[in-house]
């Protein structure tokens, strides 16, 4: 290929060999001059209502008149300049030429540094690879001047190597951070980033602590909810326990030391038998206390079909004694469970006054 200049830029110097400037010869400074002396008639104090349509003809015949000299100037000014156009035309057209050659040019030019970009980027690409035992993402490092031909490839290698050193020292001291290494180190090598880096770490190390917190005041919820169940589930068994107790056997008892007066019987003479039938109104619980109450004070009774109306006389007998039963426990009573003993005696007590008054 032939390298040698054909065009040198003194061959394109531009030489007017012949250059004879215009010359006009014109009435237009006279023109002017008379303008200037005339103006003075056409002050707008020379005008008013009375001579309004003399204004607009004098304001017609001013605009023609600088319209027809404007025209004029523009006709003269195209037959003079029309030299210098051609002239103008022939420069234009040579530097639209050698433009078009020039951007031809330029692309082979680029062609060739784009071709050395490539081969410099491959040969530090080989190198950067050679020593990216931490795989960082080259992308994430690279520097475009790398690539320019006043960055020798020794600098360049410096560099990469100052970017690894830096990188394995912060590697370490993410190795700090214990459980969350793993986590850190993805982290970094997407940012590159060691401030970053730690903030993530701290907001992390928060979140797992309030985690563990929550996790730690869910487990203490769940036991004490667990303890309040079972302390409940106890005192309901307990408080079965207490209700299973024979509500008449502490009154059987005290019956047998004190007697009321409706049961009372001499041992001089034999006791007074009577018959009454009744009904009682109360929890299955009850009815079978209520008969081994009178099983144990050997009272005979007979299970009977419920009668429509009740011997109220009989009723109140049961009234006189639940009573004195229940004054009994309370003046003698010493645990919470017999108080509630002599607090059943009374309910029966109303329910059974109700059954009388009804």
């Amino acid at each position: 290929m032939n390298t040698q200049i054909a065009i040198q830029e003194s061959d394109l110097e531009l030489i007017v060999s012949e250059k004879t400037l215009g010359s006009l010869t014109t009435n237009a400074k006279q023109i002017r001059d008379m303008v200037k002396a005339a103006l003075p008639m056409y002050d707008i104090s020379n005008y008013n209502d009375e001579n309004i349509d003399q204004a607009k003809k004098d304001k017609a015949a001013l605009n023609k008149a600088a319209k027809a000299l404007n025209a004029k100037r523009l006709e003269i000014e195209k037959e003079f300049m029309k030299p210098f156009g051609e002239f103008k035309d022939v420069v234009t057209e040579t530097v639209k030429l050698i433009d078009e050659c020039s951007a031809k040019i330029d692309t082979v030019v680029k062609q060739n540094e784009q071709q050395y970009k490539d081969r410099k980027k491959a040969t530090i690409k080989t190198y950067f690879d050679g020593l990216n035992v931490n795989l960082v993402d080259f992308n994430k490092v690279f520097k475009s001047e790398w690539l320019n031909k006043s960055a020798s490839m020794k600098s360049v290698c410096n560099e990469i190597d100052s970017i690894f050193s830096k990188v394995e020292n912060e590697l370490s001291t993410l190795k700090g951070f214990g459980e969350d290494f793993d986590v850190l180190r993805t982290y970094y090598m997407d940012t590159l980033n060691i401030a970053s880096t730690i903030q993530y770490a701290n907001r992390l190390k928060e979140q797992r602590e309030r985690a563990k917190a929550a996790e730690e005041a869910r487990i203490k919820a769940e036991q004490e909810k667990k303890a309040a169940e079972e302390a409940q589930m106890k005192e309901e068994a307990e408080r079965a326990k207490q209700n299973s107790v024979n509500p008449f056997a502490r009154a059987s008892q005290l019956v047998t030391n004190e007697p009321p007066s409706f049961v009372e019987q001499t041992k001089a003479q034999e006791p007074e038998l009577l018959t009454r039938a009744f009904t009682v109104t109360t929890t299955r619980e009850n009815i079978i206390a209520l008969g081994d109450f009178m099983n144990d004070n050997n009272i005979d009774f007979d299970k009977i079909e419920l009668a429509d109306t009740l011997c109220n006389t009989d009723l109140n007998s049961i009234v006189r004694m639940l009573e004195y039963s229940a004054n009994l426990i309370d003046k003698t009573s010493t645990k919470p469970c017999e108080a509630d003993k002599a607090r059943q005696f009374r309910n029966m007590i109303k329910k059974i006054q109700k059954k009388i008054e009804q």
